[in-house]
């Protein structure tokens, strides 16, 4: 009897033992609202297409804001250098880290989607950001959202800005130069698109110049305008895919005495906003698309995917704005930390 008592007693001891350890154990991991157990930071890569343009240092500016409210994220970042190779490389390297998910700024719109399928593959949540990829087929979309800005609309502002320029020429027939990134895709069509849709509509007799710069640099599209201007003798505004190449055209036309070409930058340039501020003629504006703002709502779409919520297939962004010389004092461009002009 006493034996049985003994056994019954032992059963019960170790049921109640693993019960209560099951409970502590669950309880260690019992999930949260945001659907990861209690404790555990989201593990969060990025791989940004390139420092070659500081814009990009905004984005990360914006991914760390939110990272730094929530305390609950951990964000690994890299330059993939403008080099799809390279950005490969690293998302690869970012699925061995076992990262909970990818925010990537491709670097092109469509060869790294088969590594994007991969990391699918593997349970990873991505968001792309910036250039909007362009799949092949439905099953190429494995991404959960993009979040970008309205290029076409980029360039409708900075084709505003021209008009206002443009229609105070009299004597001849004026000439605009575009130039555009072929890399680049469907992100430069939109963006030179949407500056002849204006501009043609105002002024028809308008002559626009596409030019490509293949090698996307500032030094590249100093060689192609120094062609232009032989080619055109009389050009009157040069604007294009990023301040960048506008600023490499300004070089060439600063070399050759061509003070009488008009320049107007976009995306965002330290160079370009400090040419209008001390009040160089030259320079007609600078189209803002806020880099901070992306990389913000870049992040929080992350943490919504992560989240299990539902998510829109895009996120809308502010409207690009036009800084002229009429408004630039109502920026407080000085103090945006991812131009790099701040003292540390």
């Amino acid at each position: 009897m006493k034996r049985k008592r003994l056994a019954v007693f032992s059963v019960v001891l170790l049921t109640t033992f693993l019960l209560v350890f099951s409970f502590a154990f669950s309880g260690a991991e019992k999930p949260t609202e945001a659907g990861k157990p209690e404790g555990k930071k989201w593990f969060i890569a990025s791989s940004v297409m390139t420092l070659q343009f500081p814009w990009f240092l905004g984005t990360v500016e914006g991914m760390e804001n939110i990272v730094n409210e929530r305390g609950d994220i951990e964000l690994v970042w890299q330059d993939a250098r403008f080099d799809i190779n390279v950005q490969v490389d690293q998302l690869e390297s970012f699925a061995e880290m076992g990262i909970d998910g990818l925010i990537i700024y491709a670097t092109d719109a469509k060869a790294v989607i088969p590594t994007m399928k991969d990391l699918h593959a593997k349970g990873i949540k991505i968001v792309t950001a910036d250039y909007k990829q362009d799949p092949d087929s439905p099953d190429d979309v494995v991404w959960e959202t993009f979040v970008g800005h309205d290029f076409r609309q980029m360039g409708r502002v900075a084709g505003k800005i021209a008009v206002e320029y443009l229609k105070t020429i009299k004597d001849h027939k004026p000439i605009a130069v575009w130039l555009t990134s072929p890399p680049s895709g469907q992100v430069s069509i939109d963006r030179i698109e949407g500056f002849k849709e204006v501009v043609l509509k105002a002024l028809p007799n308008v002559q626009i110049v596409e030019e490509g710069n293949p090698q996307a640099t500032r030094e590249s599209a100093q060689s192609v305008f120094e062609n232009l201007m032989q080619v055109y003798p009389k050009i009157d505004l040069v604007s294009g895919h990023n301040s960048d190449f506008v600023l490499g055209a300004y070089n060439a036309a600063v070399a050759a005495g061509r003070r009488d070409i008009k320049f107007i930058g976009m995306a965002g340039y330290a160079d370009v906003l400090t040419y209008i501020d001390k009040g160089n003629e030259q320079w007609l504006g600078e189209v803002l698309q806020d880099p901070v703002v992306l990389g913000e709502t870049s992040m929080k779409a992350m943490i919504e995917a992560l989240e299990g919520k539902k998510i829109p297939e895009t996120y809308e962004l502010p409207e690009p704005e036009a800084i002229t010389p009429a408004n630039i004092s109502q920026y407080d461009w000085k103090n945006w930390a991812w131009l790099g002009l701040k003292k540390k």
